[in-house]
């Protein structure tokens, strides 16, 4: 019997030129995976740089638009507005998220006159509007029963002692998240995504949408959020860091693991979310990953401000390449199961596959 020569493996054979490794390709890139943050503040001619964000801006509903104008010319397919309220707009309940003037919906009624093309989605949350920087009311701003400074140092009926920051009141603050929905929806927003971690969210914004006659409407439910350390340039960027205290209350916590993580999900998804997403991306593959083999929706991975800035930071220091660590990062958040990747580097990484 003649023996068969042994003949080594060598994987090296589908690596040796570019052509042969883009046709063996498993993960790729294309503008429907990405998805372009912009904040926008009232007023006119405003484009303010974000010193902790190199080459992102605060911008006016008018430049915001010619900004889009420009996105979509170079094939990116959906951007997600974040508002910049003065701190004269602000005030304890965030009731300017539900001027019909505000920043945000202007720009989304700029953009659907204007025929932009492009998806247009909207965080749905109060940190932004509220003077104390947390994301809804305020137990000690409940309008059920608000009382003064001196009363809100005593101890409550039952005894138990009630401090001034005792925390985000959930069913309040979602109704309050409803009402903005609906006017995001009237202005022109084709996905609305709540991402203040409210239990239950989901199904009251849903069940005020249909209500309203936007049953159409999609929700990107903000399902797995973490209270991060990477998010501190968000806060410069859009003006919202909480007054006192954290928001580790109602985000997640980073200790815990896949299970719960899967559990977040699910909930939104059966209160009615179409899609869900993990935040922050990179610190979390391992999540992203039990989270996208969990669900039957589509999965997004959302690149924070600090992931951004890491970035920005080194390049400019010539510690890294940008673009191939960019890029790098980008087919890890796809290979880790995102269908679509909410970053700050939409722009350049389009620039960088049209190259």
């Amino acid at each position: 019997m003649k023996t068969i020569p042994y003949r080594p493996v060598r994987m090296r054979r589908l690596r040796h030129s570019d052509m042969l490794r883009d046709m063996v390709a498993e993960t790729t890139l294309s503008p429907a995976n990405f998805v372009a943050p912009l904040f926008v503040r009232r007023g006119e001619n405003i484009r303010r740089p974000i010193l902790s964000m190199p080459g992102q801006f605060q911008l006016s509903p008018d430049i915001a638009l010619d900004e889009l104008g420009e996105m979509a010319s170079r094939g990116i397919k959906a951007y997600i507005l974040f508002g910049v309220v003065d701190p004269a707009d602000k005030d304890d309940r965030g009731t300017h998220a539900c001027d019909p003037d505000n920043a945000v919906c202007t720009t989304l009624r700029l953009a659907r006159d204007a025929g932009i093309q492009m998806l247009a989605i909207t965080d749905l949350c109060f940190c932004e509007y509220t003077s104390h920087g947390h994301c809804g009311v305020l137990a000690r701003d409940s309008a059920k029963g608000r009382k003064s400074a001196h009363d809100r140092k005593k101890k409550s009926t039952s005894g138990r002692f009630v401090p001034p920051d005792a925390g985000v009141l959930n069913d309040e603050t979602n109704e309050n998240l409803a009402r903005q929905a609906v006017l995001h929806a009237q202005a022109g927003a084709d996905i609305i995504a709540p991402s203040g971690m409210m239990d239950h969210c989901i199904a009251v914004v849903r069940a005020a949408l249909d209500r309203a006659g936007f049953p159409h409407k999609s929700l990107l439910g903000y399902a797995v959020k973490y209270a991060s350390s990477f998010y501190g340039p968000f806060r410069e960027a859009a003006e919202s860091p909480p007054q006192f205290g954290d928001r580790r209350g109602y985000q997640m916590d980073f200790r815990r693991g896949a299970r719960e993580a899967i559990r977040e999900a699910k909930l939104d998804v059966q209160e009615g979310a179409d899609m869900v997403m993990v935040k922050p991306a990179m610190p979390y593959l391992d999540i992203l990953r039990a989270v996208a083999d969990a669900v039957d929706v589509p999965c997004a991975a959302y690149q924070v401000s600090g992931e951004y800035a890491m970035f920005k930071a080194a390049a400019s220091a010539g510690w890294i390449d940008e673009r191939q660590c960019v890029l790098e990062t980008m087919h890890a958040f796809r290979r880790a199961g995102a269908s679509f990747i909410i970053t700050y580097y939409a722009n350049e990484v389009l620039e960088w596959l049209g190259n």
